[in-house]
């Protein structure tokens, strides 16, 4: 069943006897848990004996907003600064697989291409997804959008990758992690840039493809195993 990560990830639920008694084992792998999952037709009316369960949050101080919300605020976010200047390079930072959400929602809102090296295209390009085989692109120059490694973004490196591309004068670059959420943050606006210099705007957005907390407890209590094993050792 699909687990709402990134892409191929998924939910394993195991029957198996035991001395002649079923066991029923469901295995989250990581995943970022959602109410639709309560739908899931093997998930109904099922006795899980045993849940493997993503505890990458499992904190009640990792209460981020609902992974729609943070791509409204990107997209909103984007939009602003390219209002102010046309000139704004967009730069998202991805792990080797992961946050494709947020760079396609912001190429579908702006209408531009996304720009990618040749070793991220070929790995994006096992996914077949048809949306997003027509908007990947390897001529960077061509497009307001661009994939970068996470670790890439700081100054230096953003610097030197707006050098290399006369057309624009500024960056904007979104760092889509978890990680960077505040459990004192009322608002996605109250959000401030992590960086922020007359060429290169670093933004920290508390996107997350694990669940917050407040999601792995529904989650559990959709579930009700008789036992949890946590696969992150942060619970």
């Amino acid at each position: 069943m699909d687990a709402n990560h990134c892409p191929g990830s998924v939910l394993i639920l195991f029957k198996y006897s035991d001395q002649n008694k079923q066991k029923v084992v469901l295995h989250t792998g990581d995943f970022r848990a959602d109410s639709i999952m309560e739908k899931y037709n093997a998930l109904q009316n099922v006795k899980i004996n045993q849940l493997y369960l993503d505890t990458t949050y499992c904190d009640p101080n990792y209460m981020f907003p609902e992974q729609q919300e943070v791509l409204d605020f990107c997209v909103s976010l984007v939009k602003s600064f390219l209002k102010e200047n046309p000139q704004t390079l967009v730069v998202v930072g991805t792990y080797t697989i992961g946050k494709e959400k947020v760079f396609l929602a912001l190429a579908e809102a702006i209408g531009s291409k996304i720009g990618v090296t040749q070793e991220k295209k070929k790995l994006l390009d096992c996914l077949q997804n048809l949306t997003m085989d027509k908007l990947l692109t390897l001529d960077l120059k061509s497009c307001s959008i661009h994939v970068v490694k996470m670790g890439n973004l700081n100054y230096k490196n953003l610097n030197e990758h707006l050098k290399r591309y006369a057309k624009f004068n500024q960056i904007l670059a979104l760092k889509p992690t978890g990680w960077t959420h505040s459990k004192n943050r009322t608002s996605l606006f109250d959000i401030k840039p992590s960086l922020k210099t007359d060429k290169i705007t670093i933004y920290g957005i508390p996107y997350s493809e694990h669940s917050s907390f407040s999601e792995l407890k529904r989650f559990v209590q959709f579930s009700r195993p008789d036992n949890i094993i946590p696969t992150e050792e942060f619970c």
